[in-house]
């Protein structure tokens, strides 16, 4: 079951692996490709030394543990086949006493043609004897050979020993006899320590050079989604939840970073990993890794089985923790009026579906996985049984060595760890995909205020004019309807009409928030599109109804947009708008923290720090949108007062119910559903007896209008 829950999201996604958005990252990796570089050799180094231990087990095992050599009895008959035996190997091999017995030393055996050994075993010439052969171990080597004079026999410089009597032997002989064999353990051992402490050092700098880069990658990424946010519209903030962009910026950004320093080198790895194992294991005995390999094909059919499976599953949970985000930053920022009308059972209860959907999402994922990782468990277990039974019986057959075997066993055990961690990495991955393609969705959004091609950026003087001016919020329903109004520098107009009449959203066209439907509106005689953007709005005050505080001090709040940290202009700002008496009694006056939204003061005092901060801009123009609306009578007279040099040389536009505030206008216009009904000062629209004048009756107690 599919619901949105009254949030709006983003529509059907493109593929699950889109080359298209890595393509589109590179972007942002391509600046830091020498970080990526090293990290990438030093993945490769990695690998090489992993690939390396089980080779050096091997040849532990066959050169310095299991070193048997084997007997070969030639009849001196003269056959094709003794001869070709001699004239290969006769140099290599050591003959025994008893006239035409030889015995192949362990290096020879190991490489000798297996073809050889086939015919040498089926004609009945390689016997199945096996010794140890021991070559002049000096003083005290032949005091240890002279002490068993019945088990070691001699044949030149040779000495060896049936290994079915190597019990025999005192373990303190034997270790005098096999010493080179324990010094060549010991060495091998050594490297191996040397080789986990290389790699120990390696995955160090690999992983702190990866995270570098990937943070340096988010950082920009980062900087990116934001700065494109700020630049959008403010109708694509009507159409989007905060808490969803909060997650963009959040959570999806911190998936493709999960992404990148954990899937995409570590990818590289398990990639080259299979490759090195592969081409090890076909080097040992390509048939022996055929019999190996016969399970991966289905290792791959099950992986492309769950990665269609896991895909929606991921972009689900994308979904759902969206919907999380915007449904707690509405929750939380609009918590007094939940308590104050009873809704915390009622958000409980909307809470609880969006939580459970969220929660049916992360098992649907869970499930996938739980199916999946078992599965690779088994098929891993079943190729290293098939390399026992088929392994062993080679070993028996000694159409390989015990060395090779227990390398394949080891590489085999290799070759499944890397296709575990794809799968752990795939959960990453598929995330991480889900929320790329949240995030350039995002980035795609191309409702930009349009730019000029050589934009004005010369001061504003204050001269304003709509012309013919309509505005439609969505589709074809107008708010503004062929609006004409002319404000000259200097000049303070009032707007005034009944709440819906359109007063608020003339200012907005002023501000750019929206675009001009129709017609145009002109600044100093140039259409405010022609404008520079950053510049205008500079040069434009804006007090509004609702007043928006960032967490930080008073002073900051003050100089909010300015660059210039000039406290007494700040100080001056607040006293011409009588802030300073309030300021001043707070504990640390203007270097007191507001906290989130400046809710720690009264909605009056913010509107108080609202005029300080726009008298502080010194604006040419001037904007007040039901800016008394919040402050009791006494500190709206204060305001009043200061209002007069607020104004003073500005061109100012006033939005006001409180039609008492502003008598002073030098023009009153009302609007009425969207249009320009009547245009005049106070008293010419009492006299007129119109709109004007049954607005203010009304305010005034007087309800016996015609």
């Amino acid at each position: 079951m599919y619901t949105d829950f009254g949030y709006m999201e983003e529509g059907e996604l493109g593929k699950a692996y889109d080359l298209r958005l890595m393509m589109r990252l590179w972007v942002y990796i391509k600046p830091y490709w020498r970080l990526m570089t090293l990290s990438l050799l030093f993945v490769l180094c990695m690998t090489s030394l992993d690939l390396l231990i089980p080779y050096l087990t091997k040849v532990v095992i066959d050169r310095h543990i299991v070193t048997a050599a084997r007997e070969v009895i030639l009849r001196n008959d003269g056959s094709p086949l003794e001869e070709r035996f001699l004239k290969r190997y006769g140099k290599d091999i050591i003959p025994e006493p008893e006239k035409g017995r030889f015995l192949l030393p362990p290096g020879l055996f190991r490489t000798i043609d297996k073809r050889e050994l086939a015919l040498l075993r089926r004609s009945g010439d390689l016997s199945e004897n096996q010794y140890y052969v021991f070559d002049s171990r000096g003083r005290e080597g032949d005091r240890v050979f002279e002490r068993y004079p019945t088990l070691f026999t001699k044949s030149g410089s040779y000495w060896f020993l049936p290994l079915e009597r190597m019990k025999e032997v005192r373990e303190e002989d034997l270790r005098i006899l096999r010493d080179s064999d324990i010094q060549g353990i010991f060495r091998i051992a050594l490297l191996v320590i040397l080789i986990l402490a290389a790699n120990f050092g390696l995955n160090f700098f690999q992983v702190y050079t990866m995270e570098l880069a990937g943070q340096r990658v988010m950082h920009d990424l980062r900087m990116k989604v934001f700065t494109h946010l700020q630049g959008l519209p403010v109708s694509f903030f009507d159409k989007n939840p905060v808490g969803r962009l909060v997650t963009r910026l959040t959570n999806d950004v911190q998936n493709v970073h999960e992404m990148f320093t954990s899937v995409l080198v570590y990818l590289v790895k398990d990639v080259l990993l299979l490759l090195g194992i592969l081409i090890v294991l076909i080097q040992f005995n390509w048939k022996f890794a055929a019999v190996s390999f016969s399970v991966l094909p289905l290792v791959f059919i099950f992986t492309l089985f769950f990665s269609r499976r896991a895909r929606d599953a991921f972009r689900e949970i994308r979904l759902r923790i969206a919907q999380m985000n915007a449904f707690f930053q509405e929750n939380f920022s609009g918590i007094q009026v939940v308590q104050l009308f009873r809704r915390e059972g009622e958000n409980g209860r909307r809470f609880e579906r969006i939580n459970q959907f969220h929660y049916l999402a992360n098992m649907r994922q869970i499930s996938i996985y739980a199916f999946f990782v078992p599965l690779i468990e088994i098929l891993s277990s079943g190729a290293i049984g098939l390399v026992l039974w088929y392994g062993g019986g080679k070993v028996v057959q000694e159409a390989i060595t015990l060395g090779v075997l227990v390398a394949f066993l080891s590489y085999m055990r290799m070759l499944f760890q890397p296709i575990r961690d794809l799968a752990e990495k795939y959960t990453i991955l598929q995330s991480a995909v889900a929320s790329l393609e949240r995030i350039y969705s995002l980035l795609d959004h191309e409702e930009r205020v349009p730019v000029p091609v050589s934009p004005l950026r010369q001061e504003v003087k204050g001269d304003l004019e709509f012309l013919h001016v309509s505005l439609a919020y969505q589709g074809d329903e107008e708010v503004l309807r062929g609006v004409d109004l002319k404000v000259r520098a200097g000049e303070t107009v009032a707007i005034v009409g009944a709440t819906g009449a359109g007063k608020t959203s003339l200012l907005h066209l002023l501000e750019r928030f929206y675009e001009v439907k129709e017609g145009a509106l002109l600044v100093d005689g140039v259409d405010v599109r022609e404008w520079d953007l950053s510049r205008l709005r500079s040069q434009i005050g804006l007090v509004m109804q609702d007043t928006f505080l960032f967490s930080g001090d008073i002073e900051e709040n003050i100089r909010l947009g300015s660059k210039d940290q000039n406290g007494a202009r700040v100080r001056e700002a607040a006293r011409i708008v009588n802030a300073e008496t309030f300021i001043e009694r707070l504990p640390a006056g203007y270097l007191t923290k507001v906290g989130e939204g400046g809710e720690t003061l009264s909605a009056g005092e913010r509107q108080l720090l609202a005029f300080a901060r726009a008298l502080y801009l010194d604006p040419k123009i001037l904007v007040l949108d039901e800016a008394t609306s919040h402050v009791d009578p006494e500190t709206e007279w204060l305001i009043r007062e200061g209002l007069g040099k607020l104004i003073k040389g500005r061109t100012a536009i006033i939005v006001a119910h409180r039609l008492s505030t502003i008598r002073h206008a030098h023009r009153i216009v009302v609007l009425h559903r969207g249009k320009v009904r009547e245009t005049g000062t106070h008293r010419e629209l009492m006299a007129k007896g119109g709109l004007y004048a049954r607005l203010y009756r009304l305010q005034n107690g007087n309800r016996k209008i015609t």
